[in-house]
């Protein structure tokens, strides 16, 4: 179930940051990666907020609202920064970037909480690095010196060190408090990003070209952190991660199909890494 929810969580992480990209592409003006970052997050804290009034949780812990609310403060530094990397690029630096810092940092963590790894899954971690470079690199493995001389890898570094660590405190949740922490991630995002918002915009409502784009991210934002969230309550922080890690795939291929980008081999090498590591995180599921 875990492998599941997570594999599901990555498909709509991936269609979210192609939208976030477009969204910032297309209003272009400074500030707008926050503007978008924030209109998701409230549209997706609604929705999250009407399931937790459906579905209440049975059981709620001190834990249970602690660490969401960590991992809730980290969302909200690395979404705008996570857009605006993207927006400004290179892409080919910067995904693959952060997308292998967000791999390591549970991985060296878990083992210090309990989280263990077994052989298959050590093996399904490992597989996940070279398939997050092939996806996200734009045709191309970036070489060691362009990742030391990007302006954008201090950011990349910042936002695979939130994420990976957000996903880390997640973990540290009751199955049983349900929807709960999914929604006080995005709840404690909520309130942080407008105090940002309001330092590079003229008004905290959006344009109606953030708006539009806003909404359909929200939606997908609400589904993905409801599905991540319940993966992280299930398992180990270091294959939920491994696997939302792969988010670039979906990314890759709707911008293939639906945009008409081009799909290079080497992406198309990464589809394959990326479906041995599912393979590995399910035979020890």
């Amino acid at each position: 179930m875990t492998v599941l929810l997570a594999g599901l969580a990555a498909v709509f992480f991936g269609l979210g940051d192609l939208l976030g990209g477009v969204a910032i592409r297309r209003a272009d003006r400074p500030g707008a990666a926050i503007s978008v970052a924030l209109t998701a997050t409230v549209v997706a804290t609604v929705v999250l907020g009407v399931m937790v009034l459906l579905r209440p949780p049975e059981v709620v812990r001190l834990a249970d609202v602690l660490w969401p609310i960590g991992a809730g403060l980290m969302t909200a530094i690395t979404r705008p920064l996570l857009y605006l990397g993207m927006a400004r690029g290179p892409v080919a630096v910067f995904a693959p970037g952060y997308g292998l810092i967000m791999i390591v940092v549970p991985a060296v963590v878990g083992p210090f909480i309990g989280q263990d790894l077994a052989p298959v899954e050590v093996m399904g971690v490992l597989l996940a690095i070279p398939a997050v470079v092939f996806l996200s690199g734009e045709g191309r493995v970036p070489r060691p010196s362009e990742f030391l001389r990007s302006p954008v890898i201090g950011l990349a570094v910042v936002v695979g060190s939130s994420i990976g660590m957000a996903g880390v405190f997640l973990t540290q949740a009751a199955p049983e408090s349900r929807d709960l922490p999914a929604f006080l991630v995005l709840a404690t995002g909520a309130l942080v990003l407008p105090f940002a918002d309001r330092r590079q915009s003229p008004s905290l409502w959006p344009e109606k070209v953030v708006r539009r784009h806003g909404l359909v991210l929200g939606f997908t934002s609400s589904t993905a952190f409801l599905l991540s969230t319940a993966a992280y309550l299930r398992g180990s922080a270091a294959v939920v991660t491994a696997l939302i890690a792969l988010c670039p795939a979906v990314s890759v291929a709707v911008a293939w199909r639906f945009l008409g980008e081009r799909l290079y081999r080497i992406q198309a090498v990464g589809g394959l890494f990326g479906a041995a590591v599912v393979v590995c995180f399910s035979l020890a599921a």
